[in-house]
């Protein structure tokens, strides 16, 4: 009896994975769930799953809400998809050759995985940074490898000085590049060929909003680029908070603010921004209602999602397909 029942379900198992197989062959290689086995460790880079929200939104009728939850990439953040991109971009003009050097001006989570992808690909990553940068960040820094020089700066704007910093260590060292999201296209990029289509590709094209944060721009510029070009309805709306600079930049008329070349202002439909208080409370309640545990830009991008999803016409009906919003979770703390 027990074999019978072992037979059964190995013969289920084969041809389930028969079937994934299949639809992997016909949806192409990012298709990776029948094959866990990775290569190396930077293939788990992307493929990230959408969580629905069952208790989150689930007053406002006939919507859904998913969770592109990219806190599962290696070092927690959807920044590996862009170091990677702009890595394997400065490999292919040439500018970044075996041994050679990486830096960056400033701490952000894009600098945790610089440092991490040249440590496996054997590049030196430097990072310049303030004075005041908090130690803990020195020392996540340091501990996926990175060599980190504090420059003492003069009064001013302390990302231009260290940029030119960054600058003339480069001019010092042949086989060197900076690398910089807010600038570099292989940042949208990624997202354009990667995210978005993932995103496509697991709601089966069902999806009519997506959410995003600012930061560089590059994550909400390339996946909302690429699902319009499949739905040219669907809308693309930045959550970010109320006094971020793409809100005073966009909607307060603010021209003394410079944004990066990274985003692109044409994709974004609304910007729609909270306060603190309430992206810490969609934050927390992310965690006590669906047992997720994401950073404060989730839960900025969260409280944009409920109020763009309760600003929609009333759904009651049942008939009508429900409403997906997808809402991009970029990093685990």
């Amino acid at each position: 009896m027990f074999d019978e029942i072992s037979r059964s379900i190995d013969e289920f198992g084969n041809s389930l994975l028969g079937a994934l197989n299949n639809v992997q062959n016909a949806f192409g290689r990012e298709l990776s769930v029948a094959k866990p086995i990775k290569e190396n460790v930077l293939q788990m880079i992307g493929n990230t799953p959408l969580i629905r929200l069952n208790q989150i939104g689930s007053h406002i009728p006939n919507v859904e809400i998913y969770l592109k939850a990219e806190f599962c990439n290696p070092t927690g953040s959807v920044k590996d998809r862009t170091a990677l991109s702009m890595v394997l971009a400065a490999e292919r003009r040439g500018e970044l050759k075996p041994g050679g050097s990486i830096f960056q001006a400033g701490y952000n989570t894009t600098a945790i995985s610089l440092a991490w992808i040249s440590t496996l690909r054997q590049y030196k990553f430097k990072v310049f940074l303030a004075p005041d940068t908090d130690q803990e960040k020195i020392k996540e820094l340091k501990s996926y490898g990175a060599n980190v020089e504090v420059v003492q700066l003069a009064k001013g704007n302390w990302d231009d000085s260290l940029l030119e910093t960054a600058k003339a260590a480069k001019d010092k060292e042949k086989n060197s590049v900076i690398l910089n999201e807010f600038k570099d296209m292989a940042n949208t990029n990624a997202h354009f060929l990667f995210t978005g289509p993932e995103i496509w590709r697991d709601l089966a094209g069902n999806v009519d909003a997506f959410v995003a944060g600012g930061g560089s721009g590059g994550t909400l510029s390339g996946v909302g680029r690429y699902l319009k070009s499949k739905k040219p309805s669907l809308r693309v709306i930045m959550g970010v908070s109320k006094n971020s600079r793409f809100i005073r930049k966009m909607i307060q008329g603010d021209s003394s603010i410079r944004l990066p070349e990274s985003f692109d202002p044409k994709v974004t439909d609304q910007y729609i921004g909270v306060d603190r208080d309430e992206a810490l409370r969609y934050q927390s309640e992310l965690y006590q209602k669906e047992g997720i545990f994401a950073g404060l830009t989730t839960g900025t991008t969260l409280a944009s999602a409920i109020h763009y999803a309760e600003s929609l016409p009333t759904r009651e009906d049942q008939k009508t397909p429900s409403y997906k919003i997808v809402v991009l979770s970029p990093d685990r703390l």
